[in-house]
């Protein structure tokens, strides 16, 4: 296996009873992987040089971290410039270790992106050893970030930058997807925010490259000059970190791993971004590698609280998180334009143009949807004694239809155009989103809105009293003199 920790500890240990259901020659051992030499944060000092590294190009400078790998901070002398230096160690692997180091190097080195950090050289030291030259990032993780941040994170203006964030990790992560490569390890320690702003997604130490698909055009990551790809994930195999990874990625199904793998990965991260927590706990964990019907991932909204969570950025993630593939976002592209679509708000809105005379809504019709008007005139009316009572006239501006959404009650009036005219159409969906219909401030609202219809029905019953009290002759008397 090559599983690496959840934050806190809350990565599971596998079921004592796991390696019985595996052939032996699957297993591989736990591999402790160092820090992403690129992802090593530049405000926690390196070590003092205890690792020998020698090249006469690269001038070590401190340890950054240790594992299968050492990774340094160098200097280079060529370009006079801070780099990070991962170096494999060969007396702590073996030959498909090495050589999944020079996949990682080959991966990398091709998803040339600005959210990916970049490789600058792949080589071998004095001593034999195999290197990799990668730009030093300055910053730090996004899970330092959101640690840091605490429940602050949720603030609007805290919460609007992570998602900046992840919309890049997005545009990433669909950039491999389209060379073909699954990154398989997506999650908040191996995003890195330098101290300007820019994004990047680390550690392609386990991407795997799909198998190559008839009629796909286009570009894709090559693992060797002839295009012969050597098979480094023995069936049955755990690869990732276990409180992240979709279902099919912890069976050990490398074969069926494609581009919604990461989405589930994806939606880990937002979900963390939105309750502080990885997705899976130990128990969803267990109860999928022992391929049991694990239990459902609490919602956001329960685990910070109700209120809290943009109702709509929940349904996103869950939606990422789903068990089964077919119920996910098919492309990590979906998943990026629904985050977007979001922080747009009311700009991304449809609009719909209806000439003259068009009903927009009827009374007595279930509220699918809220209008706000851009051009042209509408009048909202009643049908009482089959005549056209007007109750007002809208223009530009004005807003009908949102009563009913809010009460969750058939329409009360229709409403139709006495001019050509343009609409933006509100969905129940979006409403409840931008006024938090799940939150105290939608308390309030659903409150006023049925203070306001219950005002309504008194007026209509008190005017429907007031013309049946109107003898016959004064009524037609009272419709001569209007």
């Amino acid at each position: 296996m090559y599983m690496s920790a959840c934050p806190d500890d809350r990565s599971p240990s596998p079921p004592s009873d796991l390696d019985a259901d595996v052939p032996s020659a699957s297993v591989q051992r736990p591999i402790s992987r160092s820090p992403s030499a690129e992802g090593a944060p530049s405000h926690q000092p390196a070590s003092e040089p205890d690792f020998s590294f020698e090249h006469e190009r690269f001038l070590p400078r401190g340890v950054l971290g240790r594992g299968t790998s050492v990774v340094i901070r160098a200097f280079d002398r060529d370009l006079l410039r801070d780099v990070a230096v991962k170096i494999l160690n060969p007396e702590l692997v073996d030959p498909s270790e090495i050589e999944r180091f020079v996949q990682e190097a080959r991966i990398n080195g091709q998803l040339e992106h600005p959210n990916i950090v970049p490789v600058y050289e792949h080589g071998t030291d004095s001593q034999g050893r195999q290197f990799l030259c990668m730009k030093l990032v300055q910053g730090e993780t996004l899970e330092d970030a959101l640690n840091r941040r605490g429940e602050a994170r949720l603030e609007a203006a805290h919460l609007a930058k992570f998602l900046q964030v992840f919309v890049k990790v997005c545009d990433a992560v669909s950039f491999a997807h389209s060379r073909d490569v699954i990154h398989r390890d997506l999650k908040p320690t191996n995003v890195m925010i330098s101290d300007f702003g820019q994004v990047y997604v680390l550690d392609w130490g386990i991407a795997r490259v799909r198998a190559s698909r008839a009629g796909r055009d286009g570009p894709r990551v090559r693992l060797s000059s002839d295009g012969a790809e050597s098979e480094l994930d023995p069936p049955g195999s755990l690869f990732g970190t276990a409180c992240y990874m979709a279902p099919e990625q912890l069976h050990g199904l490398h074969d069926k791993l494609d581009q919604r793998t990461d989405v589930f990965a994806l939606g880990a991260t937002l979900y963390q971004m939105l309750t502080g927590q990885p997705p899976l706990s130990p128990e969803i964990v267990r109860a999928i590698w022992m391929r049991k019907p694990p239990p459902p991932i609490p919602p956001p909204e329960q685990v910070v609280g109700r209120g809290r969570v943009p109702p709509e950025l929940a349904r996103i993630a869950l939606r990422a998180l789903a068990y089964d593939p077919a119920d996910r976002y098919v492309s990590v592209q979906e998943l990026q334009s629904e985050v977007e679509s979001f922080q747009r708000g009311a700009w991304d809105l449809p609009r719909l143009r209806v000439p003259s005379g068009t009903v927009v809504v009827t009374e007595g019709d279930p509220a699918d949807a809220a209008y706000v008007i851009v051009e042209g005139r509408f009048v909202a009316y009643r049908v009482e004694e089959s005549t056209e009572v007007e109750l007002r006239s809208m223009g530009p501006g004005d807003v009908f239809g949102e009563t009913a959404i809010f009460t969750d009650r058939p329409r009360t009036a229709s409403v139709k155009a006495v001019t050509d005219a343009v609409l933006i159409v509100v969905t129940p969906r979006v409403l409840a989103n931008a006024v938090g219909l799940n939150s105290w401030v939608g308390g309030f609202v659903r409150a006023l809105a049925d203070r306001f219809l219950e005002l309504d029905e008194r007026l209509r019953a008190a005017g429907r009293s007031a013309r049946q009290s109107i003898p016959p002759s004064d009524a037609s008397s009272t419709k001569r003199g209007s």
